[in-house]
Formats: structure tokens, sequence, C-alpha cells
């Protein structure tokens, strides 16, 4: 069996009524699927952006691509002191050249996206029950999530694992033992004999670590977060490429099995 990894990330989006009151909050897991045996071509091709990008510095392949970082120079929040080298994204010339260039490592097909979107506020108010039934956003969106990916390894007849960054906002068990529970259990659309066959394990790392799909899953969820909560892309952006190559369940509908939202 071939076997592939799950790269998966979080996004969050709220009002802020009176400049300091959370409010309409959406929230959204998703990443990309990559084969085990693609990996090194899509590093190849993350280092190949790098390189353009930091094209002054001499080891830009060790630069840990971050999107908060870039959206914080932007906006002249960043902290050129200690993230030197994203002070160059406070130019929309730089900005355009980092997302042209980050679209080209979606080229050759070699990467499907997938994920979840939804909102807290409809969540809670439809299953929450007054209160007796409170949902937690992180494991509703795994399970949508794991049912699309367990599709997607079963179309491929092939294995694949999960690695998450580390967060300290939910304890790394938390997920842990919900994707155990559901490989074990499976669910409405994921029989526990597929679950068990095509799911392995889930693995947790830092960011500093510079991994490859970890890297690439940081830019997935805000788009649709973003999108999810009826708000206005940022510009530049590449939610245009990012739609493209959603998981579509091999029947058109990458609504259904690629970025979900709901409920």
């Amino acid at each position: 069996m071939n076997s592939y990894t799950l790269y998966l990330d979080e996004s969050e989006t709220f009002t802020l009524q009176n400049g300091r009151i959370r409010t309409n909050p959406f929230f959204c897991m998703a990443g990309v699927i990559i084969a085990d045996d693609d990996i090194e071509d899509v590093t190849n091709k993350l280092n190949a952006l790098k390189s353009v990008i930091w094209n002054d510095y001499d080891n830009p392949e060790k630069i840990v691509l971050h999107q908060m970082l870039i959206n914080k120079a932007e906006h002249g929040k960043l902290d050129v002191t200690e993230f030197p080298q994203y002070a160059r994204f406070r130019k929309m010339k730089v900005r355009k050249q980092f997302y042209s260039e980050f679209k080209k490592i979606f080229l050759g097909d070699k990467i499907t996206v997938i994920g979840s979107s939804l909102s807290e506020d409809n969540m809670n108010t439809y299953y929450g029950v007054s209160g007796r039934n409170t949902q937690d956003q992180y494991l509703v969106a795994m399970q949508l999530i794991l049912e699309n990916y367990c599709h997607f390894l079963c179309s491929k007849n092939a294995r694949g694992k999960v690695l998450y960054e580390s967060r300290e906002s939910i304890g790394n068990e938390s997920l842990r033992n919900k994707y155990y529970h559901m490989k074990l259990m499976g669910s409405m659309y994921m029989s526990k004999k597929a679950a068990e066959k095509h799911l392995l394990g889930m693995d947790f790392t830092e960011k500093q670590d510079n991994n490859t799909g970890l890297q690439i899953a940081d830019f997935i969820p805000n788009g649709f977060v973003r999108d999810c909560a009826g708000k206005a892309q940022a510009s530049p952006n590449i939610f245009s490429t990012l739609k493209h190559y959603r998981y579509d369940g091999n029947q058109n509908l990458p609504e259904r099995f690629g970025v979900k939202y709901m409920p």
C-alpha cells in the first residue's frame, strides 16, 4: 500500500465588539495530503520559493514559513528584532511575489487540500441544548476531516497518518484520543473496518521543526475560515488555488469531500 500524510493546522476569525469583545467566531481546521513518496519533491519546491524570496540569505531553506508573520509585517505589527527575515513583507511587491511563487508548489497534482470550517455560535445553538451538550470545535472538525481523509485513502487503497502542529490551546492528547476513538469505532460515514485498515497514527511537532507539510498547511485554513464567515479574502491571496486542489471524492463534490462547512 502507498502511504500518505495529512498535515493539519487551524485558524479562527471573529468580530470585535467595542474593540475588545470577541463575537461571531468561526473556526477552521484544514491542511494538505501529500504522498510520502512525493514529500522530497514538494520540499524542493518549497525551498525554491524560499530561495526566491530570501535570495540574499546564505541558507534560506532554514527559514520557517509562517503566514501570521507575513500578516503582521503587512499591518506594521511585526517584531523586526525577533523576526528580521520577515521585515521585507511590509512591501506589497514582496507579498505578491511570495504568493505567486507559493502557487507553484501545487503544480503537478501532488498536494490535496482537505478540511472543515464551522460557526462556533451556530454549532452551540443547534447542538448545545442549553449548555448541556457542549461541543468542541476541534473535535467536531476532526471527525469531519477524518471521514473524508479515510475516503481519500480508501480511493487510493492506501494508508495514512496525521501530523498536527503542537498546540497549547487544546491538549495534544485530547486530539489524539479523539483520533484513536474514531480509528477504533468508526463513524456514520467511516466504517470501523475502513478506519482500522487505512488510518495509521497521529503525531505532533513544533513550528520551528521546519516541516515541509506543516509549513504549507499553515497557509490553508485562513482563506476557508474567512470564506465560511462571509468575509473578504486578504489581498494578495492563493484562495482560488486552494479551492482548485480540494479533494472532491472523485465525484466532483469538493464542498462535501474537500473543505466542508457546517452546520
